[in-house]
């Protein structure tokens, strides 16, 4: 016997959906890249989001999303509500089709009351109107967008759902609950400046913005600002990697985190929820294209022995980013609410096999090393008079600026030196890294004298390697022989207190 089964969508499926552990901001992510993904291409997108008190019960706020994007047509809205379709396939923003469902879900507190009303822009025709909760039977009408005094322009698309002040509270992670409604708005427009970093420009003057995103409280507007990594050092490693058959080039970036600057991110004020310098928040943040689509990540990417790097207070400054092109649809999966990534795509396994090259330095290890170099620099700088007019600089790059030369020296009479320093005891690897530094020189055109390596210890390897490279004239004809020299910590008294 055979027999065959319908299956059916209705509201238990949606109250399922909705028990996710999709946190506010996320929900209100999902929204939004819709939005991002609706405008015409050349158009900067206009979104509005309003947090409003809600009039019969404090424990409620009322969410309103809307955007001047392109609207939806009857076609279009039928398929944006059907589970796993996407209402376009033109973004990957809209990859999964799942994220309207999953959001309005959540938000409504299990697959509650929402309303969407929507018209295709540039269209005289009625809006559309569609009301939740989801079940089997939706009804699409004709019906007028609602007036509202902080919607000056036009609307494409209007979402409104009335949310417990509780659920956005999922936003702040630890912590008691906050009530008040600013501060749980200034939270929101935190996570959006980081999730939308690669849409909202590269200054907090929106320079090179792809469009704008606004979150009122009442009619006081707030537009959300471009949120950096606030580093404090950084240090850039460009890479290609093939996936699917196809070469992409990928941009990894990190450093140490500078609390002076992350203290200002936020309209001159701290972030409360990125980069605290704790064990919750070390680590990089993924963007794929212009969207950060995960933030903190150490343990899932790192291996040590096989096993992951466990979170220490020793990476508590440890931070990053890992920028990959715009890929195709179906290139780079994340999971069907985008809060993480899909782990049976074994792309992310190539990337993070990758990564593992450059592993994150403790703070323990960093701070030393990086005290110990500033220290050197400090006394090589002390020796600067007007009678000895030496140029020193630790901002030096070479290799089309990808490399830097840990300390370089001009002295008076131009003679060009450059130092690394290691801590513990010295490798060869460290002496083929200062010998790529002299390269790079020479193929930008100058003619170091010397390179100095300056670590704790050495065994004898190194000044025997040294003697050999020294030996060779470098990559380019008729320039001076390698002069590579090896030196201690104590040699330069760097243990030994301030410089005086």
């Amino acid at each position: 016997m055979s027999e065959t089964v319908h299956l059916i969508a209705n509201e238990g499926l949606f109250k399922g959906l909705a028990k996710q552990n999709l946190l506010f901001h996320q929900c209100v992510g999902e929204l939004v890249d819709n939005a991002i993904a609706a405008t015409n291409e050349g158009d900067l997108f206009d979104i509005t989001i309003v947090l409003n008190p809600d009039l019969e019960s404090e424990e409620y706020v009322e969410l309103y999303i809307g955007d001047r994007g392109r609207g939806m047509s009857l076609d279009v809205l039928k398929r944006a509500l059907q589970l796993g379709e996407s209402a376009t396939k033109d973004n990957r923003l809209n990859e999964h089709g799942f994220g309207l469902k999953n959001a309005l879900a959540t938000l409504s507190d299990g697959n509650g009351p929402w309303e969407l009303w929507t018209r295709v822009k540039g269209k005289n025709e009625s809006p559309l109107k569609v009301c939740g909760p989801f079940k089997y039977e939706m009804v699409i009408e004709n019906e007028p967008f609602p007036n509202y005094d902080y919607f000056e322009q036009e609307l494409s698309t209007l979402i409104k759902v009335r949310v417990k002040k509780k659920f956005l509270n999922t936003s702040r992670g630890r912590g008691g609950v906050i009530k008040d409604l600013e501060k749980l708005r200034l939270l929101l427009i935190e996570h959006l400046g980081v999730m939308y970093r690669g849409y909202l420009g590269y200054t907090n003057d929106f320079c090179g913005a792809s469009g704008k995103i606004s979150v009122y409280r009442g009619k006081d507007e707030k537009r959300v600002p471009y949120i950096p990594i606030p580093f404090k050092r950084e240090y850039t490693e460009y890479f290609n990697l093939k996936l699917d058959g196809n070469m992409y080039s990928f941009k990894y970036v990190y450093g140490k985190l500078d609390d002076v600057s992350r203290d200002k991110l936020l309209y001159g004020s701290k972030v409360k929820y990125y980069y605290q310098g704790n064990t919750s928040t070390q680590g990089i943040d993924i963007r794929l294209g212009k969207r950060v689509i995960a933030t903190r990540l150490l343990d899932v990417i790192w291996k040590v022995n096989g096993k992951p790097l466990e979170r220490h207070n020793s990476y508590n400054d440890f931070v990053g980013e890992l920028i990959i092109p715009e890929l195709p649809r179906g290139v780079l999966t994340t999971v069907n609410n985008k809060t993480d990534f899909n782990l049976a795509d074994e792309n992310w396994q190539i990337i993070f096999e990758k990564l593992n090259e450059f592993k994150p330095q403790s703070n323990s290890h960093d701070e030393g090393e990086n005290q110990l170099k500033e220290r050197l620099f400090e006394r090589l700088q002390s020796s600067i008079t007007r009678c000895n007019p030496e140029t020193i600089s630790m901002d030096k790059k070479v290799w089309e600026l990808t490399v830097r030369i840990g300390i370089y020296r001009v002295t008076a009479n131009q003679k060009v030196i450059i130092y690394d320093l290691k801590t513990g005891s010295g490798k060869p690897e460290h002496l083929y890294q200062l010998k790529m530094k002299w390269d790079g020189l020479v193929v930008q055109g100058e003619c170091p004298d010397e390179a100095v390596l300056v670590v704790d210890k050495s065994d004898g390897v190194l000044e025997r390697m040294a003697e050999k490279m020294n030996q060779y004239r470098s990559i380019k004809e008729g320039v001076k022989p390698y002069n590579f020299q090896i030196k201690t910590i104590s040699d330069f008294n760097l243990r030994e207190g301030n410089v005086g």
